[in-house]
């Protein structure tokens, strides 16, 4: 994941902050990174003038300083410690939870000039507030949906693909997104008990219990990849994951169930969703006793 702060701006200070970016540090934090991919991602950020820090979570040997940007500081970790984790250590080292402004992107999130610009923008100074881009699949090329909660805590997705100003939803990725300082000081950080999953939900969770506001700014496009592949089954589209994120995905959400501020129906249906994936219907079709044991496997 990557982020990317206003350095040391003062809050009288936010109008021209909007307009310059070139006090701007963007930290991504990569993992067994496609190298091509996260060199144009560093690239991008060098050209609109602010600061590119990658810190590689991959286990040694992972990647060198000549295999990025001129201009672009690498930091190993030499082990996978999780995503939540990996962006704490960012946060904390650089000190970027005491500046102005952060953003988070995934190393294959894919963004244009005047991406930074856009989502600054709508920020209020010494608020609590997040914005967060529109989304696009690079596989399948449809718009991905934010959630809003409805009774009970169902989520229920939002597509603003037709949108002109910015709306309001509860739960985002958090790949693109932008968050002033006073959020963290509300909300707190993220949740690394979660390691990789639903880490972008819990925190989206955690700070709607605390009226922090999530707008999605329609005139932010990120292209962005969701799952492994996906696959077409009548008029829906299945996304797969490979078998340590569906693995996650069922663990967490018993994590979740935990949590006050996450509805317990919410929970529950990512759970049932995460047991059932495309290779599940594959052995279903197999024999019914090869199930359960697939799902079993997941959750020990």
């Amino acid at each position: 994941m990557s982020v990317v702060s206003l350095a040391g701006m003062p809050c009288e200070a936010h109008d021209d902050a909007t307009r310059s970016i070139e006090s701007v540090t963007c930290v991504i934090v990569s993992y067994r990174p496609d190298v091509a991919q996260l060199v144009r991602l560093c690239e991008r950020i060098l050209m609109d003038g602010a600061r590119a820090i990658v810190i590689d979570n991959t286990e040694a040997p992972g990647l060198v300083s000549d295999e990025l940007p001129a201009g672009c500081e690498l930091i190993a970790l030499g082990n996978n410690s999780g995503i939540a984790h990996a962006r704490m250590s960012v946060l904390h080292k650089r000190s970027l939870t005491t500046r102005q402004l952060s953003f988070f992107f995934d190393q294959d999130s894919k963004i244009e000039a005047g991406f930074l610009r856009a989502l600054v923008e709508p920020l209020k100074c010494a608020t609590p507030e997040i914005t967060s881009p529109l989304y696009v699949d690079d596989d399948t090329n449809l718009a991905l949906p934010s959630l809003r909660l409805g009774r009970f805590g169902l989520p229920k997705a939002v597509y603003g693909a037709d949108a002109i100003h910015p709306y309001p939803v509860d739960i985002v990725i958090s790949s693109g997104t932008a968050a002033t300082r006073e959020v963290f000081g509300v909300a707190g950080v993220f949740d690394e008990a979660l390691f990789i999953d639903s880490v972008d939900s819990e925190w989206c969770l955690r700070c709607r219990s605390k009226q922090i506001p999530i707008y999605v700014v329609p005139s932010a496009v990120m292209r962005h990849r969701i799952g492994s592949r996906a696959i077409r089954v009548g008029p829906f589209t299945v996304l797969q994951h490979s078998p340590i994120r569906c693995y996650y995905q069922v663990r967490n959400c018993f994590h979740m169930m935990r949590r006050k501020h996450v509805p317990f129906a919410f929970a529950l249906k990512h759970m049932l969703f995460g047991f059932v994936q495309p290779d599940d219907f594959v052995v279903l079709c197999r024999g019914s006793r090869c199930l359960p044991q697939s799902l079993f496997r997941r959750v020990d």
